[in-house]
């Protein structure tokens, strides 16, 4: 059972005092509202401004819209929005959830239009022993035995400030070969239960992977001239401790639910018709490069500081769900799809 959290008693006389703070500052800003000073705040016709404030010692945040307009004699300013966040209510669950929810969303898909398929691979998963839920994350549970694998899991595709809008992809092995190679062999039909289960968990963790959008990416900066590895070497402030971390936990970061009922819930936000022209796209190096792009326009959109890590903003943190619930539909569904075209009769 989850429990809320409790503040302790310097937690919460810090908020307060920083809410005095605020409160404080509003009412210098309301103060404006009849002076020329005010005209300071909105030139060239702006009409308001966003601002966040953060409260050091706490994990609290307050947001302030700060309006502004003319009226005959001078301007004025007002507050039009003021909103508290509790970062806290953002739990992360790592790795191992968005693998077992897209292997779950593929099943149900796959279960309900193609059974005979989905029993053909229930099959194979029967006789290697092993469930839907180990087979997702097979590959991740034998990654420190096989260190020679671990290249199998993503692609760095090169991102460089004013570089090529579409780069070069990197040579194999990644998960697009991988993608390929377990694919072909399942599709041969040949080799031992054991070596038939390894091969269609890999392609299970595959899909996943190519879906998270930091495993197919490697920024290229001044501070990384040799690649921040995917986001592993941002350094973030909070429970994640680094950008690729936080966003291996992009399918569920509002709150703790129960798989299935996540499960539900994005295949009702994102339904396979409505998904149905991204799903034509058959080709796994365009879903790379669709990855590839989000990390850029959305992952990236934090400062890197080395010296002073970010905190990713609650904002930050429900785009980021939002992206992540759409990209584990995707990954379902295309899931699905190559699993109905190796095993449908």
């Amino acid at each position: 059972m989850a429990h809320e959290p409790t503040a302790s008693p310097s937690t919460r006389e810090g908020t307060t005092e920083a809410q005095g703070l605020v409160e404080t500052l509003l009412t210098q800003l309301r103060a404006l509202g009849t002076g020329e000073e005010s005209s300071r705040f909105f030139p060239n016709g702006i009409q308001s401004i966003d601002l966040e404030v953060g409260l050091q010692g706490t994990e609290r945040r307050i947001a302030l819209k700060v309006t502004g307009g003319f009226i005959p004699g001078g301007s004025v300013v007002g507050v039009a929005e003021v909103a508290e966040e509790e970062e806290d209510a953002f739990e992360l669950f790592f790795n191992t959830e968005g693998h077992h929810v897209i292997a779950a969303i593929a099943k149900r898909d796959l279960e309900s239009r193609f059974p005979d398929a989905w029993q053909r691979v229930q099959e194979i998963l029967d006789a290697g022993d092993r469930t839907v839920e180990e087979a997702a994350t097979f590959p991740d549970d034998i990654r420190s035995q096989h260190p020679e694998t671990k290249p199998f899991h993503f692609i760095d595709i090169p991102f460089e400030d004013g570089g090529p809008v579409n780069p070069p992809l990197p040579g194999p092995p990644h998960v697009l070969s991988k993608i390929d190679e377990f694919t072909d062999f399942l599709r041969g039909g040949a080799g031992t239960d054991q070596e038939k289960v390894d091969a269609l968990s890999w392609l299970f963790h595959l899909f996943g992977d190519v879906h998270q959008p930091l495993h197919c990416i490697e920024h290229i900066s001044e501070l990384h001239p040799g690649g921040d590895r995917g986001g592993n070497s941002f350094k973030l402030k909070g429970r994640a401790k680094n950008l690729h971390s936080l966003w291996d936990s992009s399918v569920n970061v509002s709150s703790p639910k129960d798989q299935d009922e996540l499960v539900e819930e994005i295949m009702q936000e994102h339904s396979r018709e409505s998904l149905d022209s991204d799903l034509q796209i058959t080709d796994s190096e365009k879903w790379a490069r669709a990855s590839y792009n989000l990390a850029k326009r959305s992952a990236y959109s934090l400062e890197e500081n080395p010296q002073n890590p970010p905190k990713p903003p609650a904002s930050y943190l429900r785009n980021m769900e939002k992206i992540g619930h759409r990209q584990a539909a995707l990954g379902g569904y295309r899931l699905s799809d190559r699993l109905l075209n190796l095993f449908g009769s």
